[in-house]
Protein backbone atom coordinates (compact mmCIF):
# COMPACT_ATOMS: atom_id res chain seq x y z
CA UNK A 1 0.00 0.00 0.00
CA UNK A 2 2.79 2.47 0.82
CA UNK A 3 4.76 1.51 -1.93
CA UNK A 4 1.66 2.09 -4.20
CA UNK A 5 1.46 5.76 -2.81
CA UNK A 6 4.60 6.35 -3.31
CA UNK A 7 4.84 5.25 -6.97
CA UNK A 8 1.77 7.69 -7.14
CA UNK A 9 3.24 10.40 -5.96
CA UNK A 10 6.47 9.93 -7.93
CA UNK A 11 4.43 9.85 -11.20
CA UNK A 12 2.84 13.43 -9.81
CA UNK A 13 6.15 14.45 -8.99
CA UNK A 14 6.79 13.56 -12.77
CA UNK A 15 4.12 14.96 -14.28
CA UNK A 16 4.43 18.46 -12.46
CA UNK A 17 7.90 18.81 -13.40
CA UNK A 18 6.98 18.16 -16.96
CA UNK A 19 4.42 20.58 -16.88
CA UNK A 20 6.27 23.31 -15.27
CA UNK A 21 8.96 22.39 -18.29
CA UNK A 22 6.67 22.66 -20.92
CA UNK A 23 5.03 26.08 -19.35
CA UNK A 24 8.80 27.40 -19.09
CA UNK A 25 9.48 26.20 -22.57
CA UNK A 26 6.70 27.89 -24.19
CA UNK A 27 7.31 31.08 -22.28
CA UNK A 28 10.81 30.60 -23.63
CA UNK A 29 9.90 30.16 -27.38
CA UNK A 30 7.55 33.19 -27.07
CA UNK A 31 10.62 35.39 -25.77
CA UNK A 32 12.32 33.89 -28.58
CA UNK A 33 10.40 34.88 -30.75
CA UNK A 34 9.32 38.09 -29.35
CA UNK A 35 13.15 39.01 -29.73
CA UNK A 36 13.38 38.47 -33.04
CA UNK A 37 10.64 40.43 -33.85
CA UNK A 38 12.12 43.03 -32.05
CA UNK A 39 15.46 42.50 -33.07
CA UNK A 40 13.95 42.64 -36.84
CA UNK A 41 12.24 45.98 -36.02
CA UNK A 42 14.95 47.78 -34.85
CA UNK A 43 17.58 46.15 -38.02
CA UNK A 44 14.66 47.91 -39.98
CA UNK A 45 14.76 50.95 -38.31
CA UNK A 46 18.09 51.42 -38.27
CA UNK A 47 18.62 50.89 -41.87
CA UNK A 48 15.65 53.68 -41.96
CA UNK A 49 17.28 56.00 -39.71
CA UNK A 50 20.49 55.36 -42.14
CA UNK A 51 19.17 55.98 -44.89
CA UNK A 52 17.48 59.58 -44.47
CA UNK A 53 21.15 60.66 -43.06
CA UNK A 54 21.86 60.25 -46.50
CA UNK A 55 19.15 61.62 -48.41
CA UNK A 56 16.61 59.52 -48.38
CA UNK A 57 13.19 60.33 -47.24
CA UNK A 58 10.99 57.95 -49.11
CA UNK A 59 11.73 54.49 -46.79
CA UNK A 60 9.24 54.06 -44.27
CA UNK A 61 9.63 52.35 -40.79
CA UNK A 62 7.79 48.73 -40.44
CA UNK A 63 5.26 48.81 -37.97
CA UNK A 64 6.60 47.82 -34.29
CA UNK A 65 6.16 44.63 -32.08
CA UNK A 66 4.15 46.39 -29.15
CA UNK A 67 2.40 49.34 -27.77
CA UNK A 68 5.47 51.55 -27.37
CA UNK A 69 7.60 50.17 -31.28
CA UNK A 70 4.44 51.28 -33.15
CA UNK A 71 4.19 54.45 -31.72
CA UNK A 72 7.65 54.83 -32.16
CA UNK A 73 7.46 53.82 -35.99
CA UNK A 74 4.48 55.98 -36.39
CA UNK A 75 6.11 58.71 -35.13
CA UNK A 76 9.15 58.55 -36.90
CA UNK A 77 7.54 57.73 -40.50
CA UNK A 78 5.75 61.02 -39.60
CA UNK A 79 9.03 63.52 -39.00
CA UNK A 80 10.26 61.86 -42.18
CA UNK A 81 7.35 63.00 -44.30
CA UNK A 82 7.06 66.24 -42.88
CA UNK A 83 11.01 66.83 -43.71
CA UNK A 84 10.15 65.38 -47.10
CA UNK A 85 7.64 68.12 -48.08
CA UNK A 86 9.74 70.90 -46.67
CA UNK A 87 12.92 69.49 -48.30
CA UNK A 88 10.66 69.69 -51.55
CA UNK A 89 9.11 72.99 -50.76
CA UNK A 90 12.79 74.32 -50.17
CA UNK A 91 14.16 72.81 -53.47
CA UNK A 92 11.48 74.21 -55.08
CA UNK A 93 12.22 77.55 -53.75
CA UNK A 94 15.98 77.27 -54.99
CA UNK A 95 14.92 76.28 -58.15
CA UNK A 96 12.98 79.26 -58.38
CA UNK A 97 15.63 81.10 -57.17
CA UNK A 98 18.25 80.01 -60.07
CA UNK A 99 15.72 80.52 -62.62
CA UNK A 100 15.29 84.33 -61.53
CA UNK A 101 18.73 84.77 -61.08
CA UNK A 102 19.48 83.86 -64.36
CA UNK A 103 16.76 85.58 -65.96
CA UNK A 104 18.28 88.63 -64.32
CA UNK A 105 22.28 87.81 -64.88
CA UNK A 106 20.83 87.29 -68.96
CA UNK A 107 19.31 90.82 -68.67
CA UNK A 108 22.42 92.34 -67.28
CA UNK A 109 24.72 90.41 -69.92
CA UNK A 110 22.07 91.49 -72.62
CA UNK A 111 21.80 94.99 -71.54
CA UNK A 112 25.73 95.40 -71.08
CA UNK A 113 26.43 94.03 -74.40
CA UNK A 114 24.09 96.40 -75.81
CA UNK A 115 25.66 99.49 -74.27
CA UNK A 116 29.47 98.78 -75.47
CA UNK A 117 28.95 99.73 -78.82
CA UNK A 118 27.72 102.71 -78.15
CA UNK A 119 30.32 103.61 -75.12
CA UNK A 120 32.95 103.01 -77.94
CA UNK A 121 31.37 105.40 -80.35
CA UNK A 122 31.15 108.20 -77.89
CA UNK A 123 34.85 107.50 -76.84
CA UNK A 124 36.02 107.85 -80.17
CA UNK A 125 33.91 110.75 -80.74
CA UNK A 126 36.00 112.39 -78.01
CA UNK A 127 39.26 112.09 -79.77
CA UNK A 128 38.07 113.28 -82.86
CA UNK A 129 37.25 116.67 -80.86
CA UNK A 130 40.78 116.33 -78.74
CA UNK A 131 42.42 115.32 -82.45
CA UNK A 132 40.62 118.73 -83.89
CA UNK A 133 38.84 116.75 -86.59
CA UNK A 134 35.71 119.06 -85.99
CA UNK A 135 37.81 122.28 -85.86
CA UNK A 136 39.45 124.15 -82.93
CA UNK A 137 38.15 124.13 -79.57
CA UNK A 138 39.17 126.57 -76.14
CA UNK A 139 40.91 125.10 -73.30
CA UNK A 140 38.15 125.29 -71.52
CA UNK A 141 36.54 122.67 -73.84
CA UNK A 142 39.08 120.64 -73.97
CA UNK A 143 39.23 119.88 -70.19
CA UNK A 144 35.33 119.42 -70.11
CA UNK A 145 35.97 116.67 -73.13
CA UNK A 146 39.08 114.85 -71.11
CA UNK A 147 36.95 114.73 -68.33
CA UNK A 148 33.73 113.19 -70.10
CA UNK A 149 36.08 110.51 -71.75
CA UNK A 150 37.65 109.73 -68.19
CA UNK A 151 34.03 109.14 -67.00
CA UNK A 152 33.45 107.21 -70.50
CA UNK A 153 36.32 105.40 -69.97
CA UNK A 154 34.99 104.14 -66.43
CA UNK A 155 31.33 102.97 -68.00
CA UNK A 156 33.44 101.40 -70.80
CA UNK A 157 34.92 99.33 -68.22
CA UNK A 158 31.87 98.53 -66.18
CA UNK A 159 30.24 97.20 -69.07
CA UNK A 160 32.77 95.15 -69.88
CA UNK A 161 33.07 93.69 -66.17
CA UNK A 162 29.45 92.79 -66.05
CA UNK A 163 30.24 90.97 -69.55
CA UNK A 164 32.79 89.31 -68.30
CA UNK A 165 31.55 88.35 -64.68
CA UNK A 166 28.29 86.87 -66.89
CA UNK A 167 30.36 85.08 -68.84
CA UNK A 168 32.79 83.14 -65.83
CA UNK A 169 29.48 82.15 -64.00
CA UNK A 170 28.24 80.08 -66.99
CA UNK A 171 30.97 78.44 -68.61
CA UNK A 172 34.58 78.13 -67.71
CA UNK A 173 37.10 80.36 -68.45
CA UNK A 174 38.90 79.26 -71.68
CA UNK A 175 42.69 80.25 -71.86
CA UNK A 176 44.49 80.51 -75.31
CA UNK A 177 47.88 80.09 -74.01
CA UNK A 178 50.98 80.87 -75.49
CA UNK A 179 55.33 81.63 -74.27
CA UNK A 180 55.31 84.73 -74.12
CA UNK A 181 57.96 87.82 -72.35
CA UNK A 182 55.67 89.35 -69.91
CA UNK A 183 57.72 92.06 -70.36
CA UNK A 184 56.09 92.97 -73.91
CA UNK A 185 52.92 92.48 -72.03
CA UNK A 186 53.16 95.08 -70.02
CA UNK A 187 54.50 97.41 -71.96
CA UNK A 188 52.29 97.44 -74.58
CA UNK A 189 49.62 97.93 -72.10
CA UNK A 190 51.75 100.84 -70.87
CA UNK A 191 51.38 102.25 -74.46
CA UNK A 192 48.08 101.80 -74.11
CA UNK A 193 47.62 103.72 -71.00
CA UNK A 194 49.69 106.87 -71.99
CA UNK A 195 46.91 108.60 -73.15
CA UNK A 196 44.53 108.39 -69.96
CA UNK A 197 47.30 108.88 -68.15
CA UNK A 198 48.15 112.55 -69.71
CA UNK A 199 44.37 113.22 -69.42
CA UNK A 200 44.63 112.67 -65.34
CA UNK A 201 48.13 114.19 -65.02
CA UNK A 202 49.53 111.14 -63.40
CA UNK A 203 52.77 109.00 -64.53
CA UNK A 204 53.16 105.54 -65.17
CA UNK A 205 56.29 103.84 -65.41
CA UNK A 206 57.55 100.43 -65.72
CA UNK A 207 60.98 99.06 -64.05
CA UNK A 208 61.76 95.03 -64.87
CA UNK A 209 64.49 93.56 -63.00
CA UNK A 210 64.38 90.35 -65.33
CA UNK A 211 64.69 90.77 -68.67
CA UNK A 212 63.52 86.28 -69.39
CA UNK A 213 60.31 87.05 -68.26
CA UNK A 214 58.85 84.20 -69.94
CA UNK A 215 55.25 82.97 -68.73
CA UNK A 216 52.66 80.20 -70.32
CA UNK A 217 49.73 83.04 -70.46
CA UNK A 218 47.03 83.95 -72.41
CA UNK A 219 48.47 87.95 -73.28
CA UNK A 220 44.58 89.01 -73.92
CA UNK A 221 43.61 88.37 -70.17
CA UNK A 222 46.64 89.48 -68.40
CA UNK A 223 46.25 92.47 -70.17
CA UNK A 224 42.42 92.75 -68.75
CA UNK A 225 44.21 92.67 -65.51
CA UNK A 226 46.80 95.07 -66.00
CA UNK A 227 44.59 97.21 -67.34
CA UNK A 228 42.20 96.51 -64.33
CA UNK A 229 44.86 97.22 -61.67
CA UNK A 230 46.64 100.00 -63.31
CA UNK A 231 42.89 101.48 -63.78
CA UNK A 232 42.26 101.28 -60.03
CA UNK A 233 45.63 102.80 -59.12
CA UNK A 234 44.69 105.87 -61.44
CA UNK A 235 41.24 106.41 -60.25
CA UNK A 236 42.54 106.14 -56.22
CA UNK A 237 45.35 107.67 -56.49
CA UNK A 238 46.07 111.95 -55.79
CA UNK A 239 46.46 114.41 -58.51
CA UNK A 240 50.05 114.46 -60.17
CA UNK A 241 50.83 111.19 -58.43
CA UNK A 242 53.08 108.49 -59.45
CA UNK A 243 52.21 104.74 -60.34
CA UNK A 244 54.71 102.04 -60.34
CA UNK A 245 54.80 98.52 -62.21
CA UNK A 246 57.70 96.66 -61.32
CA UNK A 247 58.88 92.75 -62.90
CA UNK A 248 61.03 90.54 -60.50
CA UNK A 249 61.78 87.24 -60.76
CA UNK A 250 61.42 85.39 -57.46
CA UNK A 251 62.30 81.82 -57.31
CA UNK A 252 60.54 80.21 -59.47
CA UNK A 253 57.94 82.90 -60.06
CA UNK A 254 57.62 86.41 -61.76
CA UNK A 255 55.67 88.92 -59.88
CA UNK A 256 54.20 92.30 -61.29
CA UNK A 257 53.46 94.76 -58.60
CA UNK A 258 51.50 97.88 -59.74
CA UNK A 259 52.06 100.48 -56.62
CA UNK A 260 50.41 103.54 -56.39
CA UNK A 261 50.35 106.58 -53.97
CA UNK A 262 46.89 106.76 -53.19
CA UNK A 263 45.26 106.29 -49.36
CA UNK A 264 46.02 102.50 -49.07
CA UNK A 265 43.54 99.84 -48.29
CA UNK A 266 41.65 99.26 -45.01
CA UNK A 267 43.95 95.91 -43.00
CA UNK A 268 39.99 94.49 -42.61
CA UNK A 269 39.28 94.41 -46.11
CA UNK A 270 42.55 93.45 -47.54
CA UNK A 271 41.27 89.44 -47.09
CA UNK A 272 38.20 90.10 -48.51
CA UNK A 273 38.95 92.33 -51.78
CA UNK A 274 38.71 90.17 -54.49
CA UNK A 275 35.00 88.62 -53.52
CA UNK A 276 32.33 89.81 -55.69
CA UNK A 277 30.09 92.44 -54.70
CA UNK A 278 32.37 93.15 -51.85
CA UNK A 279 30.87 96.56 -51.67
CA UNK A 280 32.90 97.64 -48.69
CA UNK A 281 35.88 97.51 -50.80
CA UNK A 282 34.75 99.14 -53.87
CA UNK A 283 37.02 102.15 -53.19
CA UNK A 284 39.07 99.72 -55.26
CA UNK A 285 36.58 98.10 -57.65
CA UNK A 286 36.08 101.27 -59.50
CA UNK A 287 32.52 102.40 -60.18
CA UNK A 288 31.81 100.35 -57.07
CA UNK A 289 30.06 97.03 -58.37
CA UNK A 290 32.83 95.13 -56.71
CA UNK A 291 33.65 93.17 -60.12
CA UNK A 292 37.13 94.59 -61.59
CA UNK A 293 39.38 92.66 -58.98
CA UNK A 294 36.75 89.47 -58.54
CA UNK A 295 37.51 89.14 -62.58
CA UNK A 296 41.52 89.95 -61.92
CA UNK A 297 42.04 86.80 -59.66
CA UNK A 298 39.85 84.35 -61.56
CA UNK A 299 42.13 85.18 -64.74
CA UNK A 300 45.31 84.90 -62.22
CA UNK A 301 43.54 81.83 -60.75
CA UNK A 302 43.04 80.31 -64.22
CA UNK A 303 47.24 80.81 -64.49
CA UNK A 304 47.87 78.54 -61.66
CA UNK A 305 48.72 81.91 -59.93
CA UNK A 306 47.72 84.51 -56.91
CA UNK A 307 46.98 88.21 -56.95
CA UNK A 308 47.76 89.75 -53.47
CA UNK A 309 47.07 93.27 -51.94
CA UNK A 310 48.61 95.12 -49.72
CA UNK A 311 49.49 98.69 -48.45
CA UNK A 312 53.32 100.29 -48.86
CA UNK A 313 55.00 101.04 -45.99
CA UNK A 314 54.81 104.77 -46.48
CA UNK A 315 51.52 105.38 -48.22
CA UNK A 316 49.28 103.96 -50.75
CA UNK A 317 48.52 100.31 -52.29
CA UNK A 318 50.78 97.27 -53.71
CA UNK A 319 48.96 94.82 -55.90
CA UNK A 320 51.06 91.96 -56.93
CA UNK A 321 50.26 89.10 -59.58
CA UNK A 322 52.32 86.10 -59.01
CA UNK A 323 52.89 83.84 -62.52
CA UNK A 324 55.06 80.36 -62.49
CA UNK A 325 57.56 80.96 -64.61
CA UNK A 326 58.83 78.94 -67.57
CA UNK A 327 62.17 77.77 -69.47
CA UNK A 328 64.01 78.15 -65.64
Amino acid sequence: MIKTVLIILSLLVVCLILLLSIVLIIKHAKLIIKYNRLNKYLYNYLNVITSARYGNLISKCDDGVDALTIQLSRNTNALLESVFDRNSMINEYIEKEKQSQNLKQDFISSLAHDLKVPIIAQDNTYDLFLNGNFGEITPLQISAIKNLKISNNDLKNLVIDLLDAHKLEHQELELNQENININNIIQEVVEQTKNIMTIQNKELSFISNYEHAFCFVDSFLIKRVLNNLISNAIHYSKKSSKIEIILNKVKNNLEISVIDEGEGIKEKEIKNIFTKYYTSAKKYSKVGVGLGLYIANKIILAHNGKIKAKNNEKKGACFTIILPLVNI
